[in-house]
């Protein structure tokens, strides 16, 4: 009995016998993951791979003093707190359909639409503000010369290589 229960603590014994294994090195090893894969994520999913410079993160937060404080803390913080208003709500609401006779569902279901408004207005919000904050930094770095303008394409100029046999 307790070689048993030393065998399942210690793990496989012959292991402490065997030869080390080898392990690759780490380059050999295939990558996971990419090595961008941050860049995928909620916060930047509105924003261009386009990585720019503490100059003009700088300026662009000189002209924009409290975008970054709304962007992480002001939207989250308002859409945690009526998601989860919202699901007190509809935990109400069917209590007071099913079990309790105590509870008004109409006056929860008021309280529901009001949390679920405020989620979808802060949503909008914040992707309007994410895209308000990678236009500024376009501006800036053409601006302060980092980056080419983009070409605007114009209406009236042919476009295919069709319209341009003439």
């Amino acid at each position: 009995m307790v070689a048993l229960a030393l065998l399942l603590l210690l793990g496989n014994p012959a292991a402490a016998f065997s030869p080390p294994r080898t392990v690759a090195p780490p380059a050999a090893l295939p990558l996971l993951h990419s090595p961008d894969a941050h860049r995928g994520s909620f916060l930047r999913a509105a924003a261009s791979d386009r990585e720019y410079s503490n100059r003009v993160k700088i300026t662009a937060e000189s002209r924009a003093p409290l975008r970054q404080a709304r962007i992480f803390f002001l939207y989250p913080a308002t859409i945690a707190g009526a998601s989860i208003g919202a699901y007190v709500s509809i935990t109400r609401i069917l209590a007071g359909m099913t079990v309790r006779t105590d509870l008004d569902p109409f006056a929860d279901g008021r309280n529901l639409a009001i949390d679920i408004g405020v989620v979808g207005v802060a949503v909008w919000l914040f992707l309007r503000d994410l895209a308000a904050r990678e236009a500024l930094l376009k501006e800036i770095a053409v601006e302060l010369g980092e980056v080419k303008p983009e070409a605007k394409a114009d209406a009236t100029a042919p476009t295919q290589a069709e319209d341009l046999d003439g």
